[in-house]
């Protein structure tokens, strides 16, 4: 697989969770596509880090993701404008981003201190999925030259996490949907580290694919355009 393979499926899977959560709130087993997402994003954010060629930008695009989704994102899960309850993925991107960049140059007891405070902090702000994104960047960074490895990390590492989210007493259908993330592995094991269709106008709309359809998720719902009950 492309990495523009790897991406539209990341996106689709995004596209397919939040729908069922806007108009089937009830239906967590129909997100269980949508578990699949976040772990290929963050070996995408890898593959960003080792090949973009400016770093800053790179980081700039997400804070303006992470800020651009953040309302919407909290409307959709919460029903407010901003709540404290999580941020949205774009942030815990973010904070994966900054990771990878202080780790470059670390050597010794340094280069695991790193990501344990990123996954620290990833909980303390309340970014969505805690410490699994600073933990699966950084399997995916050490793994950046076995697909074998890193397909490894897609498995193992989400499946501890849905075993940390049943010991946390969360709610266990959620907990059931999240136990499809490990088949995020395949994707990883086919990448091929070729790059497919690309282009700014592209790069552009996967960008823009993230709040634009979040915004447009909550307008359908708190419009009641497609109601909930004709699925």
């Amino acid at each position: 697989m492309s990495s523009f393979a790897v991406r539209l499926s990341a996106l689709l899977c995004m596209l397919f969770d939040h729908a069922a959560l806007a108009l089937l709130p009830s239906g967590a087993a129909l997100r269980m596509p949508g578990a699949l997402a976040f772990p290929l994003y963050c070996f995408l954010l890898v593959q960003g880090f080792l090949h973009t060629h400016s770093r800053g930008h790179y980081a700039l695009r997400l804070l303006f993701v992470a800020l651009a989704c953040e309302i919407p994102f909290d409307l959709l899960h919460f029903g407010v404008f901003f709540s404290a309850a999580e941020q949205n993925a774009a942030f815990s991107l973010l904070l994966c981003l900054g990771m990878l960049t202080v780790l470059q140059g670390q050597s010794g007891a340094r280069r695991f201190l790193v990501p344990a405070a990123a996954c620290l902090l990833s909980m303390l702000l309340r970014l969505s999925y805690g410490w699994l994104g600073p933990a699966l960047v950084f399997a995916f960074y050490r793994a950046r030259v076995s697909r074998r490895r890193a397909a490894l990390a897609a498995f193992a590492l989400p499946l501890l996490y849905s075993l940390f989210l049943a010991l946390a007493g969360v709610d266990p259908s959620w907990v059931r949907a999240s136990l499809a993330a490990p088949l995020s592995a395949l994707p990883v094991f086919l990448y091929s580290g070729r790059q497919g269709p690309h282009g700014r106008a592209l790069t552009c709309a996967f960008y823009a694919a993230a709040p634009l359809h979040l915004i447009l998720l909550v307008l359908v719902r708190g419009l009641r355009l497609i109601p909930p009950w004709i699925f």
